[in-house]
């Protein structure tokens, strides 16, 4: 009967050693994801991310002196306008600015971002990539559901309510340094660490409480004998 409550305080040990780091698996960081708009097109053609990931395209096609528009028409009516649509407008290849890095014009754009969040339903979405030429570029993108813990990165600047925006300022350096530092995944394994050990030390601490009477009823049955 002694060995029940040691087998049990070893299975609370390991549970609460274990639960951080299963939950650290099962996190996911909202990642930004980049697709270059080139001249013979997209630099990836289906592109598959997660909920609350974040597509990025920027236009390099500078060869050929064509203008480029992202478009979605999620309710299929030949508009562009819908909650869910998206439409980048006419991006260039570069915008002419100043001595002061200011842009002359101040409408000229050359990137464009999307945040598929929750409200998007998993499934493939196919765009298009309508050219100032009259031509059109197909591409897809795959959303797969996130059915982890959700922490939040330090996504790109979001313009609307579910996400559609452009910007071109520069996102690469925000892209590259979003997992540096203290990250919320390496806050909770510290959290749970830190909890792991304390439970230890003070399940050691009653455990040893419980056996020093034992001890001393033994040595005083010694003396009598």
């Amino acid at each position: 009967m002694a060995k029940r409550p040691q087998v049990l305080v070893i299975a609370i040990l390991f549970a609460l050693i274990a639960s951080p780091y299963v939950m650290s698996a099962q996190a996911h960081t909202a990642e930004s994801f980049t697709i270059l708009i080139k001249e013979d097109g997209f630099s990836h053609n289906n592109q598959q991310i997660i909920q609350n990931d974040s597509v990025i395209w920027y236009n390099i096609d500078n060869g050929s002196n064509l203008t480029h528009r992202l478009v979605y028409d999620y309710d299929g009516d030949g508009l562009y306008n819908g909650t869910f649509d998206w439409d980048s407008g006419e991006l260039s290849a570069e915008c002419e600015r100043d001595e002061n890095n200011t842009k002359l014009d101040e409408n000229c754009t050359i990137n464009f971002i999307v945040t598929l969040d929750m409200n998007w339903t998993v499934g493939n979405y196919t765009y298009q990539d309508i050219r100032s030429d009259g031509s059109v570029v197909n591409a897809t993108i795959e959303l797969i559901a996130d059915t982890g813990m959700h922490t939040e990165a330090n996504l790109p600047a979001i313009g609307s309510e579910f996400g559609v925006t452009n910007d071109d300022k520069d996102t690469t350096t925000t892209i590259e340094n979003e997992d540096e530092g203290l990250t919320p995944e390496n806050m909770l394994l510290l959290v749970g660490l830190f909890t792991g050990v304390s439970s230890v030390i003070l399940l050691g601490i009653l455990m040893l409480r419980r056996s020093n009477p034992k001890t001393l009823d033994n040595v005083h049955d010694e003396s009598n004998n």
